[in-house]
Formats: C-alpha cells, sequence, structure tokens
C-alpha cells in the first residue's frame, strides 16, 4: 500500500466517503478498551419488579376486579415470558357510577390501547381504565402496539416509555405518524421525567409519574372526556386530511432530526446517510440516495433501501442532472415515466453558488404516486440539508486550518534538530499504516494518523538546548523531557474536535505492562489510539539516527517490536505493525530523512505529498 493510499485519508474527499464499514474489533480508539465484541453505550434501566407492593406501600391501592368482569388474555404479552405473568386482564364496556356525566347520562365509551412490558402494571391500567368505562386493549411492547393501530383509531394510547425494543417515544411518532389525532399519554419512572417533557415537545397529550393511583386516572379520563367534548382532544379529522398532517406534522419532526444531527458533529458522509434514512421513512420510500460534492468536485453517494430501485434512480439522476441543477433547489424534479413501474423525485441541495448535492427518492408504483404535499417536503429536507452542510464544511474548514497551524509549530521545532526532521511525520504515516492494518474505519484511520503528528507537540515548550543536547541528559532533563505529554495534552484540550488525538498525546509513552509514564495505565486502561502511536513513535525513533547512535535496520526494529509485546507494546499492535510489508516500512523511513529538503509545509500537504 502505497502513500497515496495513506494521503486519500487526509483528503476533504475521504472525509465525505469515510463509512463505519468494515470497523475492526477494535473498539473506540479514544478508549482503554479491548478489541472485540461491544458493551452497549447505555443499558436500558431494568423493570420495576416489585411493582404492585410499592404502590401498596405509597397508599395507593390496587383496583380489584368487580365480581362478573369480564377478562381476556394480555395481548403481547407471552404467558411464559416473565415471573409476573398474568392470565387475564379486564377488556370491558362496562360503565360504573364514576362514568356519569351531568343529567345522569352515560359518558361516551373511550377505546384505549394500554402498552407496558411490566405484565403488573399493564394489569392495573387495564382494570383502572375498564372500571371507568373504557373499552381496552393491551400489548406488552410497542410493536405489538403498533400492530393494533388500524383505521378506526383509538380515543387514547397509554404507553410506558422505557421497554424493550422501540420505546415509547418510538410509539408516540408512530401514533402521531398514522392517526395524529389520537392523544398519547407517557408512562415515565424518570424522577426528572425528561423523557416525558420530551414527549409533550413532541406531541403527547400528557404523561403519568410512578408511582399513580386509580385516582389519577380517573382524573386523567375526565379531562380527556372534557376536551373531546369541548373539542380539545381527539379530532376526527376527513381521511384524506388525517394523511395529509400527519405527513406534515413527521415532516416538521424530520427537519427538527436534520438540525439536532447537524449538532452532532459527524462528518458529512456520516451526516448525509442519516439524512437519507430520515427522508426514506418519512416519504415512504422504496429507496432514496444522496449525492454529496467534495472540495474537489467529485460526487459521492449515501443510499439506503431497495439496491435494484437506488440503481435506476442513479443512472436516471445521470441523464437529468442538468435539468435538477436548473431548478437552483426551488422544485423537484421527477425523473421517471410511467413505464418505469416506480416513481422517483430529485431536488438540488443548494450551495453557495453552486449545488451541494441532490437528494433523491423513489416509490414503487403499487405504493401510489408522490402527493404534492411530499414533493414539498422532499425540497425542505434538500434545503434543511443544505443550511446544515454549510455550517459543517465550515466547521472542517476551521478545524482544517486549526491542525494545519498547531501541525506547523512542530514541523518548524523538528526542522531546528537535523536528527529530528520528519519523526512526526514518518510517526504519522506509520500510525495510519497500523490502523490500517488493524482494520479501523477510513474515519479512525485519519484520527491516528493526526495523533501521529502532534504526539510531540508539548516539546515545544522545552528549551532546545536540552532537546538537542549531544551527550546523555542530566536526570533534571530527563524529567522535564517527560513532562512533554502532559504539557501536549493541555495544549489539545480546550480543541473538543481533538479530544481522541489529545489522549494519544498524553498518553503515547505508557507501557503495556503498566511501567510507563504519566498515568502508568496498564494494558486495555491505555486507549487504542495510543498503543498504536506508541508503536509507531518507538519504530521510528529506532530507525533514525541520533547523535549517540547510528539507526537500527528496520529487521532488527522489527525484532525489538516484537519482542517488545505485551511488556512495553500492546501485542495486538505491535503483531499487526509485523504485517506491514518492510517495502513499505522502508519507504516511510526514508521520508524526509537527513538527506530531504527542508519541510516547511503543514501537515495535510505533508500527508498528500506523493
Amino acid at each position: 500500500m502505497g502513500e497515496a493510499r495513506l494521503a486519500a485519508h487526509w483528503s476533504p474527499a475521504a472525509f465525505l466517503r469515510a463509512s463505519d464499514e468494515g470497523h475492526l474489533a477494535c473498539r473506540g480508539p479514544c478508549d482503554g478498551r479491548r478489541s472485540g465484541g461491544g458493551r452497549r453505550a447505555g443499558h436500558a434501566t431494568s423493570r420495576e419488579q416489585g411493582w404492585a407492593r410499592s404502590r401498596r406501600s405509597s397508599g395507593a391501592r390496587i383496583a380489584e376486579l368487580p365480581e362478573g368482569r369480564s377478562v381476556a388474555p394480555v395481548a403481547g404479552v407471552p404467558q411464559s415470558a416473565r415471573r409476573d405473568e398474568v392470565t387475564g386482564v379486564p377488556v370491558t364496556t362496562t360503565m360504573d357510577s364514576e362514568t356519569q356525566v351531568t343529567g345522569g347520562v352515560p359518558a361516551e365509551r373511550l377505546r384505549v390501547l394500554l402498552v407496558d412490558d411490566n405484565a403488573s402494571v399493564l394489569r392495573f391500567l387495564a382494570s383502572a381504565f375498564s372500571s371507568n368505562g373504557c373499552q381496552v386493549t393491551t400489548a406488552g411492547t410497542a410493536e405489538q402496539a403498533l400492530e393494533q393501530l388500524s383505521d378506526d383509531p383509538f380515543d387514547l394510547v397509554v404507553s410506558d416509555i422505557k421497554m424493550p425494543g422501540l420505546s415509547g417515544l418510538d410509539l408516540l411518532r408512530a401514533v402521531k405518524g398514522k392517526q395524529p389525532g389520537t392523544p398519547v399519554v407517557l408512562i415515565t419512572g424518570v424522577p426528572s421525567v425528561n423523557s416525558a417533557v420530551f414527549g409533550l415537545r413532541h406531541g403527547a397529550y400528557d404523561y403519568l409519574p410512578k408511582p399513580f393511583s386509580v385516582t389519577e386516572v380517573k382524573e386523567l379520563i375526565r379531562r380527556l372526556r372534557r376536551d373531546r367534548a369541548e373539542g380539545n382532544g381527539n379530532v376526527n379529522y376527513p381521511a384524506g386530511l388525517t394523511e395529509e398532517l400527519a405527513r406534515r406534522q413527521g415532516g416538521v419532526e424530520v427537519i427538527s432530526r436534520i438540525g439536532e444531527v447537524a449538532l452532532q458533529g459527524l462528518e458529512p458522509s456520516a451526516f448525509a446517510e442519516k439524512v437519507v434514512e430520515y427522508t426514506m421513512q418519512s416519504l415512504r420510500s422504496d429507496g432514496a440516495l444522496m449525492l454529496l460534492r467534495d472540495q474537489g468536485g467529485q460526487f459521492n453517494a449515501s443510499r439506503k433501501g431497495e439496491p435494484s430501485m437506488v440503481g435506476q434512480i442513479l443512472t436516471l439522476l445521470q441523464a437529468s442532472f442538468g435539468d435538477v441543477i436548473k431548478t437552483g433547489g426551488r422544485e423537484t424534479v421527477v425523473l421517471t415515466k410511467r413505464e418505469h413501474g416506480f416513481e422517483a423525485l430529485a431536488a438540488m441541495v443548494p450551495g453557495v453558488g453552486d449545488a451541494m448535492g441532490i437528494l433523491c427518492i423513489g416509490r414503487s408504483a403499487e405504493h401510489g404516486a408522490f402527493l404534492p404535499d411530499e414533493k414539498a417536503l422532499l425540497l425542505g429536507y434538500a434545503q434543511t440539508t443544505a443550511v446544515a452542510l454549510q455550517k459543517l464544511l465550515l466547521r472542517e474548514n476551521l478545524e482544517k486550518n486549526l491542525i494545519d497551524t498547531i501541525s506547523s509549530f512542530v514541523i518548524a521545532l523538528e526542522s531546528k534538530d537535523p536528527y529530528l526532521k520528519g519523526h512526526s511525520a514518518r510517526v504519522s504515516l506509520y500510525s495510519g499504516e497500523l490502523a490500517m492494518v488493524m482494520g479501523v474505519a477510513p474515519a479512525d484511520v485519519v484520527m491516528m494518523s493526526r495523533a501521529g503528528m502532534l504526539h510531540d507537540l508539548g516539546k515545544l515548550v522545552i528549551m532546545d538546548n536540552i532537546l538537542r543536547k549531544p551527550r546523555q541528559l542530566t536526570e533534571e532533563e530527563f524529567e522535564l523531557i517527560r513532562t512533554h505529554p502532559v504539557v501536549g495534552d493541555k495544549i489539545l484540550k480546550p480543541l473538543r474536535f481533538l479530544a481522541c488525538e489529545a489522549k494519544a498525546v498524553r498518553h503515547h509513552h505508557e507501557r503495556y505492562d503498566g511501567k510507563g509514564y504519566p498515568d502508568g495505565l496498564k494494558g486495555d486502561d491505555i486507549p487504542l489510539i495510543a498503543r498504536v502511536v506508541t508503536v509507531a513513535d518507538a519504530f521510528d525513533a529506532m530507525t533514525s539516527d541520533r547523535p549517540y547512535r547510528s539507526k537500527r535496520p528496520l529487521a532488527v526494529a522489527l525484532e525489538e517490536i516484537g519482542g517488545g509485546a505485551g511488556t512495553q507494546f500492546d501485542p495486538t499492535a505491535a503483531d499487526a505493525f509485523m504485517t506491514i510489508p518492510v517495502t513499505r516500512l522502508e519507504q516511510i523511513s526514508r521520508h524526509l530523512d537527513l538527506g530531504s529538503p527542508a519541510l516547511d509545509s503543514p501537515m495535510s500537504a505533508l500527508l498528500e505529498m506523493h
């Protein structure tokens, strides 16, 4: 593998083409964790095991089934699935004295869908709602609840937020998409009710904080009936209008989600994949793709959905590319004709004076044509994406300039010492090669290469006469040299986008056996990115001339890398380094050595030199 391959990872286009496919077994380059099966970033909160007991201890009384009340099996709760399984819950339409309205007229019977994966809670809810004149349907998961949603909408959906699989918030979005007039009440056991408040902002009718009582359920039902009577509750729109409102509400949510994702600091390619995913889901498409222009003028595609349809859309887009650009992002373009058997739309993602990209969707003819409001939503998604991308690219350019500036300081420092010239550049290249051999994601290859370039940044504050001293250092001088990892970490600390690289800067002199510095980290507690740079740094030091010794042959240096596996080096990284072709190591070792011309270009230019 040549320098061109590694340098490609450094180009702006590489940032756009980078994906998470083929991510190595090494988990989290910034983390001190071993490669292999990943531990999830977060774990779902356990279900409350003694829920009924806690209800009684809090003074609330669990409602008992009235005599003669009919029961039915709990929908969606497998009879052998849990310790607190139930044989049935009330599903009734009978009304008691609490459900009478003024004047003795029976209150309307409400169709209620109850959703909770805890059978005890589900049994209590079913009893409480049925005893207050509601016709109850139950589900043990959000997925099963979605199957219950039909053309005849429920008058109320009550769902727990935290459930295995889809959450209550996911169910809220689905209900608002299918039946936007249906009130949804969320149940939360989180003391801060942050999730419930989030749900209210996204259209939930109300929330019930655990623990709750029969009285609270009764009050909820009374309030819902009052709101329905006053026209503030469930509104029955004509079917066509209901669907259009659902699409519009879903469209607003997608635009909001695009904005939220833009704030996460993703690379443009990863951001584009999210936009394609959201667009496809929102507009009920069978395929979607986005062409995104990189700074070299090339368009790179992010795609999702049925492969053959996406391929046809791409072919049609190539034929109509000019027509889409001519719109200036002000209207959508229909790419297909009737004989294609599907409909495809394209909308330009406008840039500053030119197109940044094109967003396309396709839908099979059997699923119906795209409606005018769906075409308008596609245009809105493209325009929102354009604004977000401009901010992302501006941030990327700013970060690139900052990195170039910092790298220039390192280059200037090393240029003063003929024995150190090119050291950081070579460590960068070795780190990138090692990262690729280890199979990390392309974005992580970039990160590890960059860390190699910056690893000795802390030496900027050390006096030149110490750095370039031709004789052995005194104990005091050596201790001063040993401070450079901490100093480099402090220099990078304010730059949050270099947080991973800062860990490599701080820990590249740690040893796998725990005898390194500055923090004495051991084994997998050392961040992976630092373990990679450690091997690269040591190899370049051994194969470079120093005032007090000559460089060692590559074969000897490789033997020392292998011999240090498990003590000085991470054995996985050491073994991987030894698989890099010797011809490639020789090529890097000659890069910017004593015979090379002076180097004064920033790192990005360095890594693109060929």
